[in-house]
């Protein structure tokens, strides 16, 4: 038998490439209490690919894992161990990177409703809440936050301690206001997801992570920046307003200065501290996969912030494009069987229209057919 490499094989195991044959002597080798805190300093020297790095608990991290373990027992097989987050296995030797250690199978404690906005606290109890009410959110014991006229306001304190993330995702058909702990306030669009900490460690950024699109108001603080992190992009601010597009089902991402400035580059080049490239007001940073280079242009802010407001407004925007936003804003599927027409570009501004006034405007300059169904939308060609 092949002999067992405890550190090759954690490293395996939080990367998800362990066998069964490997999680079986690895469960059994952390058994003892010396390869327990082994494993807990293991588990710190790891990285995380998408920005998603957070102080973690060694020890919360340890009992993740010994419950785990008594799942695949109880269960008589062995299951592949799925993180929440990709880990990268790079060892950095002494100096410990530090990161929040998330998994999917931690998030299911009640049943969650994918039309409600919906808040996922990763600590030991790993509770899970649907934002429908007012309520005090509490975690521990402790008062973290409040939901009053549907916003959630965190408790605005640093911490070193007690620290645990945050997961907050807004459904199709809605938007939602979260005001984090040092007061920046942020707008999420729909079909949307922050992840955050429930508290800022005064040592440290202040980072966050966003999947889909969200406009900032950063709360001031020059001995403090502030990062969002996306799929692509880096955004490095001390205090300002703007706005990040950057939908995991779209080729580009997109950051929108309002006020202020802010440093903007790519999501790879995240551990190259002096390589943001700075954009100013009324001016929009693109990036594109499978290009290094980040396009800078002069916009009309307004276009890309009135969804804030409830105004969906298009500027010279193709079809196939238009079509997404609808789907994520009135939380239904549109299925475009005239493709000639995924191209062409329009403009309009529409608040508190229907789905149908808008498909009939733009109707009445290029010609197609459409038929809804409940919450599905067919677009064809009017002349077969």
């Amino acid at each position: 038998m092949k002999e067992f490499n405890a550190k090759k094989t954690i490293v395996k195991y939080l990367d998800s490439e362990a066998t069964a044959l490997e999680k079986a002597q690895l469960y059994k080798w952390v058994e003892t209490k010396k390869n327990q805190k082994i494993f807990k300093e293991f588990v710190k020297a790891q990285q995380l690919l998408d920005l998603e790095y957070k102080s973690v608990d060694s020890d919360s991290a340890f009992n993740d894992f010994l419950t785990k373990i008594h799942k695949d027992k109880k269960e008589r097989q062995l299951k592949t161990f799925i993180p929440y987050l990709k880990y990268a296995a790079i060892l950095i030797g002494v100096c410990f990177a530090s990161f929040y250690f998330l998994k999917q199978d931690r998030l299911n404690d009640i049943q969650l409703d994918p039309n409600q906005v919906t808040l996922q606290i990763l600590n030991d109890k790993n509770e899970s809440i649907n934002l429908i009410e007012d309520k005090v959110i509490t975690s521990n014991g402790e008062h973290v936050a409040v939901m009053q006229e549907g916003i959630l306001k965190y408790t605005q304190t640093t911490v070193t301690a007690n620290y645990y993330q945050n997961v907050l995702t807004v459904p199709y058909g809605k938007t939602f206001k979260v005001i984090l702990s040092d007061g920046s306030q942020v707008h999420l669009n729909s079909g949307s997801t922050l992840k955050y900490p429930n508290a800022f460690n005064k040592d440290e950024a202040r980072s966050v992570y966003l999947e889909g699109e969200a406009y900032f108001d950063v709360a001031k603080d020059k001995s403090q920046s502030f990062l969002v992190a996306s799929k692509r992009s880096v955004v490095k601010v001390y205090g300002t307003q703007f706005n990040v597009s950057s939908y995991s089902g779209e080729c580009h991402t997109e950051i929108v200065l309002v006020e202020g400035s802010v440093g903007v580059k790519q999501n790879k080049a995240l551990h190259d501290a002096d390589n943001y490239q700075l954009i100013t007001p009324s001016q929009k940073a693109s990036l594109r996969p499978n290009s290094d280079a980040i396009e800078i242009t002069n916009v009309n802010v307004e276009n890309y912030i009135g969804w804030t407001k409830g105004i969906l407004v298009f500027e010279n925007e193709r079809f196939d494009d238009i079509t997404k936003t609808l789907e994520r804003h009135y939380n239904l599927s549109i299925n475009n069987h005239f493709d000639d027409i995924n191209t062409l570009r329009f403009n309009g501004s529409f608040q508190n229209d229907s789905i149908e006034q808008i498909l009939n405007t733009i109707k009445m300059h290029t010609n197609f057919s459409y038929v809804r169904k409940g919450k599905t939308i067919t677009i064809t060609n009017p002349k077969p």
